[in-house]
């Protein structure tokens, strides 16, 4: 018994989603460490390779990378054995994972083979940081650590979890990663005791310093709004993001001492998500605008506050946090609905669509199955789900959370038709929570897994779509909804 039940717990890690991202998000966390050791290595000391910590960082680098790929090898294998097509025999957003690990290594593979050989990039500097292999692995690192978050918005999660939040943190250590050359906790330009400081012209001082804040508050900001906008961000989420992020960054250089800038952003913007929660809608640009601010006004306090203090007047300080402010607010005024969007929605439409089709009541309306359907497809897609005409009824708030309220319903409706004690409706919930919910497989993957023929199936499928519409009805007359028919 002991063997069977030690089987099962082995098929969970290999089937289960929610186990699949928790193991993704452990072994993407040692591939990222292991990667801002070796930059340890080559940058803490200026021109001087520290061969220990270097060797000690690849190695962490390839035993994560070559663990993680051995294990959604299984998973994909697992998948295709069990008549999956190939892009769904991994959960929802491991396959893009599974591809950006395979590129990964052979980007790494030309880098050793050939590239550096050839090219002698074996220094320090840019020089080293941005070959076009190491370009390469970095944009695959960013895949390979952001899959537990793309199928955490595939599956229309709610709320973001710690394994969700911390698949974002690794993609925003990705990113400072690759802009380490241009990072105040890096290179603290401002600080009067900077040991490059003296080194270099006033005035290219204050240029690298100035873009080192308005980059990484740029990337923090649009990080904080990537969260907020696709999820319910629970009490402490960005602080706890932007402290992973924080500690990884401080290990290049050990300017621990700087921490503090990161962790209290986190915590002044979880203050004013949670203060903006008491209005309708998400805060976008406010709260891009209070990350930048905060990032800046933190750092440039605690370089004023440290000893010896810095280098730059009040005025360029002041204007260092005013800047990152307003970029920051720009991001999240153009970014909040994607920019196509919030470039076109101002002007009319130059052409006349014609009006979406509206709910009704009437049970021969072939718009009623076709709505739902519509709907259920959107499901993983949060902005194509907030258009659907069903986003507009009565019973959902207004705004950019009718698209996550109407999601609880449509699971909560097909989750209620799965628990039914009718046989026939109980098979029409679980078809619909195995394709449109869990995204198990294509419907002959489903029809096999429940057992039916196919004509069996797509009777149950359209008696579902019939079920979730009159439970829809039922909604849409206890809130006494105006109904054209």
């Amino acid at each position: 018994m002991a063997g069977v039940g030690t089987v099962k717990l082995l098929r969970r890690f290999v089937d289960d989603p929610g186990a699949v991202d928790a193991v993704v998000v452990v072994l993407a966390t040692w591939f990222v460490l292991g990667g801002y050791v070796a930059a340890y290595a080559y940058v803490h000391e200026p021109g001087i390779i520290l061969q220990g910590a270097s060797r000690a960082g690849l190695t962490i680098v390839t035993a994560a990378w070559s663990v993680l790929t051995l294990y959604l090898f299984v998973g994909f294998a697992r998948g295709l054995r069990a008549g999956r097509v190939w892009n769904r025999a991994l959960p929802d957003g491991q396959t893009g994972t599974f591809a950006a690990a395979l590129i990964f290594g052979a980007a790494w593979i030309v880098d050793q083979a050939f590239w550096s050989p050839v090219f002698g990039t074996n220094g320090t500097g840019l020089d080293s940081l941005f070959t076009p292999p190491h370009l390469v692995e970095m944009a695959a690192a960013a895949i390979m650590v952001s899959g537990p978050l793309r199928a955490a918005a595939r599956r229309g999660e709610i709320v973001a979890s710690p394994v969700t939040l911390t698949s974002t943190a690794l993609l925003l250590s990705v990113l400072t990663f690759a802009t380490q050359f241009v990072h105040p906790l890096i290179d603290p330009w401002p600080a009067a005791d900077y040991e490059f400081r003296r080194q270099a012209l006033p005035w290219i001082g204050e240029n690298m310093g100035m873009a080192a804040l308005l980059a990484q508050t740029a990337i923090l900001a649009g990080t904080g709004l990537l969260l907020n906008t696709g999820f319910k961000l629970r009490p402490g989420a960005l602080t706890f993001v932007f402290t992973i992020n924080g500690i990884l960054v401080c290990i290049t250089k050990g300017h621990f001492s700087l921490l503090a800038a990161p962790i209290l952003t986190g915590v002044a913007a979880d203050a004013w998500a949670a203060w903006s929660a008491r209005r309708p809608g998400k805060p976008s640009a406010s709260l891009c605008a209070v990350i930048g601010g905060s990032y800046a006004f933190a750092y440039m306090a605690e370089i004023s506050l440290l000893p010896p203090g810095t280098t730059w007047g009040p005025s360029l300080w002041a204007g260092a946090i005013i800047a990152c402010t307003m970029l920051s607010w720009l991001m999240g005024r153009l970014l909040r609905a994607g920019l196509p969007a919030a470039v076109v929605e101002p002007y009319p439409p130059v052409t006349i669509e014609p009006a979406p089709e509206r709910w009704t009541l009437d049970p021969d309306s072939n718009a009623r199955e076709q709505l739902v359907r519509s709907a259920l497809d959107d499901l993983g897609t949060p902005e194509a789900l907030g258009r659907n005409p069903l986003a507009r009824l009565p019973a959902l708030s207004k705004g950019d959370s009718a698209a996550v309220e109407l999601r609880a319903l449509l699971v909560d409706v097909i989750g209620e038709l799965a628990a039914s004690a009718s046989p026939r409706d109980a098979e029409s919930g679980l078809l619909l929570l195995d394709y449109y919910v869990k995204r198990v497989g294509s419907h002959e993957v489903i029809m096999e897994r429940l057992h039916m023929s196919r004509p069996t199936y797509y009777r149950r499928l359209h008696h579902g779509f019939e079920l979730v519409a009159g439970r829809i009805d039922q909604l849409s007359v206890a809130n006494r909804l105006t109904v054209t028919e």
